[in-house]
């Protein structure tokens, strides 16, 4: 398969980079970041020294993207890097045990590195998993890492939803009943009574569904948070009001549906089914302590009504991966990540990095204007837990991810 990326870089005449157009950074930036992508699998002091006599291939990063030609098909692009080997080899892709992709690359001992890229739409397995396998030189001792297994976790087209249950009631079994089988249900100790949301905070939702909830006095501080979780990720909102409901929070949380509450009485004069929307951002008001009744009778279907007015027209959002999840001491790690689908309006993205909780520096994401995805590196220069947390403009973080390196054994 012809890769993409060579005719990217035979356009602008980068003609030691051959099929490199994923890490295009090298064409704008300063001298200290044109090696964008560089040792994942073999040392970086490996390489600068390396005798003429060790021979080399191996497989360093693998990034996964949706081609937006199509929205049904998606790119594998492979990074392999060449010690010494002056050979053709044979790169192979894999998934499920059968073979889906094949070609082959003729190696010159001058170019340190290559890129194959595969294009898939059928036969895809994407439960199981992902094997690339490149055939090893003549003179090569180590092929272990001439392998790479992985899967793949492209975004669903099904919108990501979190229902958060304070006290149970049968409109929680009518609720459930309404979303579909992929969401994250969060309901409060039964010892405790409290909520867990430690998973909540980091991951990113469509809609978010308050089932009697808060059904406690929430902070401040907690209600700031939360607006500002769901106005930088754009995610609709819905409450149903419950015969639990803490009075005090549901009037910190009145203006999110356009309503305000002062007083118990005012509950009263709001109509069953209250929708607003503001900018991109779209809430559902039900005031029905019963609606679970209209909906085991198939008397009413508003709240199925409401779940798909709220869903409609969704922003954009990101995700972001890294791309091997094996990294050791002098490696570069690779980061990148793309939207759910085109986005004409590009944005800037920081990876704040950290180790062992100790903050280092900040790294600019870069646009790949072929392949529509954001992508930087940061070296490793030290032993302990990173963590690189993706900020977007509004100083929200996106997403974070940790690599933890250690002396022995390298692993996410």
């Amino acid at each position: 398969m012809k890769s993409k990326y060579k005719l990217f870089l035979f356009w602008v005449s980068i003609g030691t980079a051959i099929g490199g157009a994923i890490y295009i950074n090298s064409l704008f930036f300063f001298a200290d970041e044109t090696d964008i992508i560089t040792d994942n699998i073999i040392p970086e002091s490996i390489e600068l020294k390396t005798p003429e006599d060790i021979v080399d291939i191996a497989i360093k990063n693998i990034i996964v993207y949706p081609n937006r030609s199509d929205q049904e098909s998606i790119y594998i692009d492979i990074e392999i890097q060449n010690i010494n080997g002056n050979e053709t080899v044979q790169v192979s892709l894999s998934n499920a045990n059968n073979l889906i992709g094949s070609d082959q690359i003729s190696l010159k001992s001058n170019q340190k590195v290559y890129f194959q890229s595969f294009l898939l739409k059928d036969n895809i397995d994407f439960k199981s998993k992902f094997d690339v396998k490149v055939s090893s030189l003549k003179l090569e001792d180590n092929i272990a890492n001439n392998r790479y297994s992985f899967n793949v976790s492209l975004e669903s087209n099904n919108p990501k939803i979190a229902i958060i249950s304070g006290n149970l009631n049968f409109n929680s079994m009518a609720i459930i009943n309404h979303v579909a089988n992929d969401f994250d249900h969060f309901i409060p100790d039964f010892e405790t009574g409290i909520h867990d949301f430690k998973d909540f905070w980091f991951k990113r939702y469509d809609l978010v569904i308050f089932d009697n909830f808060p059904n406690h006095i929430i902070s401040d501080e907690w209600r700031e948070l939360f607006v500002r979780k769901i106005n930088s990720q754009n995610t609709a909102l819905i409450l149903s009001i419950g015969n639990n409901q803490n009075f005090d929070s549901l009037m910190k949380l009145s203006p999110l549906f356009g309503v305000k509450i002062d007083s118990k009485e005012d509950i009263n004069n709001i109509s069953k089914r209250t929708f607003f929307e503001k900018n991109q951002f779209k809430s559902v008001l039900i005031n029905n302590a019963n609606f679970y009744e209209d909906f085991f009778n198939e008397k009413n279907n508003y709240f199925e009504e409401s779940l798909k007015w709220a869903l409609e027209n969704k922003k954009l959002h990101y995700n972001f991966f890294l791309g091997s999840e094996h990294y050791n001491i002098n490696d570069k790690i690779f980061i990148y990540g793309f939207s759910n689908r085109v986005d004409l309006e590009k944005k800037i993205f920081t990876a704040k990095i950290s180790i062992d909780d100790r903050y280092l520096y900040n790294k600019r994401l870069y646009f790949n204007p072929i392949s529509d995805y954001y992508f930087s590196q940061f070296n490793i220069d030290n032993f302990g837990n990173y963590k690189i947390e993706i900020i977007d403009e509004n100083d929200f973080i996106l997403e974070t991810i940790s690599v933890n390196i250690v002396e022995e054994l390298s692993k996410l």
